[in-house]
């Protein structure tokens, strides 16, 4: 009897051992994750500046067949500017066909454009290019004086 307690007793402690054996090898299994998987370690994300709005037309010209013009707003107070002069010579337009990039301001309902000369007038649909006094354009040409906002 003395004997079967013994035996009883070493093979409960062996149980006990060997349970707590298995959950310690778990425990130093548990996966490890390197730094450079960390959040902190991706690469930055890359993202595209949010427009508010472009608008797009030929506008006339005293001596090409116009000027083809695109105002893109972006939501930041940044604008991109191109235009490019049709039916000419491209040795005629060398410095005339442009992009623009710059900070806009609005005053009213005028936009005006850091670098560019002209002022425009801003709808929910279109910009009118102004006069040089900043009054909208009048007359029988006043109407191609218009971009049209590309949707």
């Amino acid at each position: 009897m003395q004997i079967m307690k013994k035996m009883f007793g070493i093979a409960s402690l062996a149980m006990v051992l060997i349970a707590c054996g298995d959950s310690a090898e778990k425990e130093n299994n548990a996966p490890v994750i390197p730094a450079s998987d960390t959040p902190a370690a991706q690469p930055p994300v890359q993202y595209q500046r949010a427009i508010t709005a472009a608008y797009t037309g030929v506008l006339p010209c005293a001596d090409c067949e116009g000027v083809e013009t695109t105002v893109t707003l972006f939501v930041d107070t940044t604008f991109e500017y191109h235009s490019t002069y049709l039916g000419k010579n491209p040795k005629d337009t060398a410095g005339l066909n442009a992009t623009i990039n710059g900070k806009f301001m609005m005053h009213s309902d005028t936009v005006h454009l850091e670098g560019v000369e002209s002022r425009y007038l801003k709808t929910d649909t279109e910009l009118f290019q102004l006069d040089k006094t900043g009054k909208i354009m009048t007359g029988r040409k006043a109407e191609k004086y218009v971009l049209k906002k590309v949707k």
